[in-house]
């Protein structure tokens, strides 16, 4: 442990994850900013997806800014938080979206821990009840970091399965926070983010282009994991007659492609993040030197905020197999009607009258705005072209 500056105290800690059959052991780095000052428990990782590596950058962008800055609070920083798949490498790519032994998504392998029979929510309730939100606040963290626990050592007595075990260890480490950002990126895409319906009226705060909000329920992933035990617990104070919001926020931020490092865009992205730490009390632009003021102004961004529900976020499929030229770039609008790729095929090809029949568009059924792309050219039949949003509203 050392001290970052006269005051933040910085941390370096080593979490055991696997041994090898060498006998090596692999280990999950975390890095700990801590103020003096109580105020916001800010928990923030990356590359959850090996190949999603840009969150890196923004990581370490925060963690110079807030090594000789004053704050109030703590922050937990994951930069490489699944080493399994930033190591899994196949030639030239990084093969980290699925566990390469499970098949799992490793996004979409959380535990929902209020499915668990440690989660007994009732309890705590008829327990905690007469206590000031606050006190609840702090209690059902406490509530939420022992459950992991005790599902943790439920996993052992197996022998632990290595990607719930790390799962696991992240859910885990988010546990105390009050604001939980999963950092990501798509194929090849625009910067967005995924919030819960209850976060919808919070989100606008981090200003982020593209917003998709997602139902307030669970389907494996980290945001969806941190959220729903605090929805249960609003649920059931709700239920008993007391007056309960939730009082954390857990999104996933999309960082724009996979593979690719862009410290221009890192330093815009940080100052996103930046601003929703200010807006939640965690600094003040008062209190920072004029150097840091100056990265605020210059890397700061003010674009509309278009979102989505997530039952209007579409993906286009491949209607052949061949290989497609994009013609719409993620972030893009477009138009009913208009041709967002052209599929090459040879298949049908028997003379060369029949050469303009070897392209096949592909025509947009509403409008909207491009979110994803395949980072390929040579797609088969069936396989995602797009993702995109329609039904589009202002934040």
């Amino acid at each position: 442990m050392t001290k970052a500056n006269q005051s933040n105290i910085f941390e370096r800690l080593e979490l055991p994850l696997k041994t090898f059959p060498n006998g090596d052991q692999q280990d999950l780095t975390v890095f700990r900013l801590r103020s003096p000052n109580p105020g916001p428990i800010v928990y923030i990782q990356a590359s959850v997806h090996g190949a999603e590596v840009q969150g890196n950058a923004v990581i370490w962008h925060l963690m110079n800014f807030f090594r000789d800055a004053p704050f109030k609070g703590s922050l937990t920083f994951v930069p490489m938080a699944n080493p399994h798949a930033l190591l899994n490498k196949t030639g030239t790519y990084t093969q980290g979206r699925f566990n390469s032994l499970s098949g799992n998504n490793w996004n979409r392998n959380y535990t929902d821990i209020t499915k668990s029979e440690h989660f007994t929510i009732e309890e705590f309730c008829q327990r905690f009840k007469e206590d000031s939100p606050e006190k609840i606040k702090k209690h059902f963290k406490e509530f939420l970091y022992q459950s992991l626990k005790a599902e943790q050592n439920q996993l052992k007595k197996r022998g632990p399965q290595e990607d719930r075990k790390l799962n696991l260890i992240l859910q885990e480490l988010a546990a105390s926070a009050d604001i939980i950002l999963d950092l990501h990126t798509g194929p090849v895409a625009t910067r967005y983010l995924y919030a819960g319906e209850f976060e919808k009226d919070k989100v606008k705060d981090l200003n982020f282009p593209h917003t998709l909000i997602i139902p307030n329920e669970f389907a494996g992933a980290m945001d969806e994991a941190c959220f729903i035990p605090w929805l249960s617990l609003k649920d059931a104070l709700n239920e008993a007659g007391l007056s309960f919001e939730v009082p954390i926020e857990s999104y996933t931020v999309e960082l724009g492609s996979e593979e690719v490092i862009n410290d221009d865009l890192a330093k815009r992205d940080a100052v996103r993040i930046l601003g929703l730490l200010q807006k939640r009390g965690l600094l003040k632009e008062e209190d920072l030197s004029t150097e840091k003021k100056a990265f605020l102004d210059e890397y700061a961004s003010s674009e509309s905020q278009k979102a989505c529900l997530l039952k209007d976020y579409h993906s286009y499929y491949a209607a052949r197999g061949g290989l497609v030229e994009y013609l719409k770039a993620p972030g893009e609008s477009y138009n009913e009607g208009e041709v967002l790729c052209r599929t090459l095929s040879f298949s049908d090809l028997k003379n060369l009258d029949q050469l303009d029949q070897c392209y096949s568009d592909t025509h947009a059924l509403e409008d909207g705005i491009i979110i994803n792309h395949n980072p390929s050219a040579v797609v088969h039949e069936g396989q995602p072209l797009y993702q995109v949003m329609s039904e589009i509203f202002e934040l």
